[in-house]
């Protein structure tokens, strides 16, 4: 990661701080008109390697604001002189001083993430127990012995059962307790089809409660969802909130 960042400097400096002394008479330190700043580049190449600059420094920043969160601080000025002297060829660190100062930090980074990533894991735990405990005591809620929750909105019609054995074709909308959306078919404009056993513990009994043509809200804790794995930009230990439709379903023989 931290290789990737200083790349991304390289690239930064290259295109944008060259020379150095000439920053002086950008006209982005100056109060100008846009009309006016406009007039400072020659062509379009120009601009392109300019607006590559701005995009740069962005990324750049906002890394730094990422690592920062974690609590490493790093210097911009060091990186650039860094940087400079890696062009010049004037190093004031040898090349194994520089890789072993490296390593540390990326090893430093690495536990520093995984400490954080450990405690989001307590505390999304935490604020999903208590964000079920509210919504059971809401009216028409029900709770399994499991501990799913659910509200049946349509029951649907039909004489067939839900099963595992089951190919279900389903809309629905996923979403986290803070009201972040992770996935919706309806968006997609194309429902899913997919048989029940390949679906997490939630939705296999949850579908079970309604028939076809049946709406159904889950309110899914961690262990009948996705524990405490990260999956597709879901937090470890999420309670999981699926709003589904029943739009048809299929019962296959063993």
């Amino acid at each position: 990661m931290i290789f990737f960042l200083l790349k991304r400097i390289l690239l930064l400096y290259l295109i944008f701080f060259i020379p150095i002394s000439f920053s002086e008479n950008l006209p982005f330190l100056n109060i100008q008109s846009y009309s006016e700043k406009k007039e400072f580049f020659k062509n379009d190449n120009e601009k392109v390697g300019y607006s590559l600059g701005v995009s740069l420094g962005d990324y750049v920043n906002q890394s730094f604001q990422r690592q920062k969160d974690i609590g490493i601080k790093l210097d911009k000025k060091s990186i650039l002189l860094g940087v400079k002297d890696a062009i010049s060829g004037d190093l004031k660190l040898s090349k194994h001083e520089i890789s072993m100062i490296l390593k540390k930090l990326e090893d430093k980074i690495k536990r520093i993430t995984e400490i954080q990533i450990k405690k989001n894991e307590k505390e999304n735990l935490v604020q999903g127990q208590l964000y079920m405990k509210k919504f059971s005591e809401v009216e028409g809620v029900n709770k399994t012995p499991s501990g799913l929750l659910y509200v049946i909105e349509k029951i649907g019609d039909g004489q067939e059962e839900v099963n595992n054995n089951t190919e279900i074709t389903v809309h629905y909308k996923g979403s986290l307790i803070n009201g972040i959306e992770f996935d919706n078919s309806y968006k997609r404009g194309q429902p899913i089809k997919i048989m029940l056993k390949d679906v997490i513990l939630g939705w296999q009994e949850g579908l079970k409660y309604i028939k076809k043509g049946g709406k159904i809200k889950l309110i899914i804790p961690p262990e009948l969802g996705y524990g405490n794995n990260k999956i597709n930009g879901i937090p470890g230990n999420s309670t999981l909130i699926f709003d589904i439709e029943l739009l048809d379903i299929k019962n296959i023989s063993n």
